[in-house]
């Protein structure tokens, strides 16, 4: 269940209180979800009911829990639990994240934000970077890729031009270049899949259960949301922050859930589910790093 999907049905929720109460639902905010910052809090929290409150005319609390109410009856929710005045901590299913996996790769080239959102983020990137004389200087002779990407992360006003040269390096501290092997790493695994034929065909949301599945789906189902509200911010660093973290992931999950089975191993619906996931991380990457302005290397 993408974040997308869940703020549709925070907002069928609201609308349907707020009918069955008489009040006009334009009234009332628009939903906003957070990744909750502690897995116990379950995967989003929303200040809706905080938000809305005074717009239904009730108490934050009261309606936070009817809005709980109506999210328990979808499927794809496993948990909604209210904290405090009226927070809302929902914990999405393993199945329905897993789905959006496959959402991603069906979309595939048409990923993405629309051209507007897009359109934001490059001119805030171009903003930073012409407003970065240590990007801007030629001596340091950095690639192209390193300068925006740099730039969309907001810390090069903190760079000695010393560490200039760092960029130039293949170094896993170099963020550019984590995010790129990320991406090559995970185009590697897609080749690897195709010589032992597994076929995408028989994915199972079902079989992705690992942590380290749930986390990287997770990640990569962020992306949509976390571009538009970088590009609402002008603050493209929070996708240079998500690029970061999803690299940081899928490198944990490649060294824990093989996709390619051992000798001794049949193909499974794991395989190919696992298959998928890789795919829609090759995806993600890539249209992160090319909504910046740098490069998607298949190979490194």
């Amino acid at each position: 269940m993408t974040p997308e999907l869940l703020q549709t049905a925070l907002e069928r929720a609201l609308a349907s209180i707020a009918a069955a109460r008489g009040i006009v639902s334009d009234r009332v905010p628009d939903p906003s979800l957070r990744r909750s910052k502690a897995r116990h809090h379950g995967d989003w929290t929303s200040t809706i009911a905080l938000r809305s409150a005074q717009a239904l005319c009730t108490d934050p609390r009261n309606l936070a829990e009817d809005i709980a109410s109506i999210l328990r009856e979808d499927s794809r929710v496993v948990g909604v639990d209210v904290a405090g005045p009226g927070f809302l901590n929902i914990t999405v299913s393993p199945r329905s994240l897993a789905r959006s996996v496959a959402d991603i790769v069906d979309a595939n080239r048409e990923f993405g934000p629309d051209r507007a959102t897009a359109q934001r983020i490059e001119t805030t990137v171009n903003e930073r970077l012409a407003a970065s004389p240590e990007l801007r200087a030629p001596h340091p002779a950095i690639g192209t890729d390193a300068r925006r990407f740099m730039a969309a992360r907001g810390t090069t006003a903190l760079i000695h031009l010393r560490d200039m040269g760092f960029l130039r390096t293949a170094h896993q501290d170099n963020p550019v270049y984590f995010v790129q092997v990320a991406h090559a790493a995970a185009c590697r695994v897609e080749r690897r899949g195709a010589w032992e034929r597994i076929g995408a065909f028989a994915f199972d949301p079902d079989t992705l259960t690992d942590a380290a599945e749930t986390a990287l789906t997770a990640a990569l189902c962020d992306f949509v949301s976390t571009v538009r509200r970088a590009a609402d911010l002008r603050e493209p660093q929070l996708i240079t922050d998500l690029l970061e973290t999803t690299s940081q992931l899928f490198h944990d999950w490649a060294n824990t859930c093989p996709v390619t089975p051992t000798l001794d191993e049949n193909i499974t619906r794991l395989h190919a589910s696992r298959l998928v996931l890789d795919r829609a991380a090759i995806i993600v990457l890539a249209t992160g790093l090319r909504l910046l302005g740098a490069s998607a290397p298949e190979r490194m």
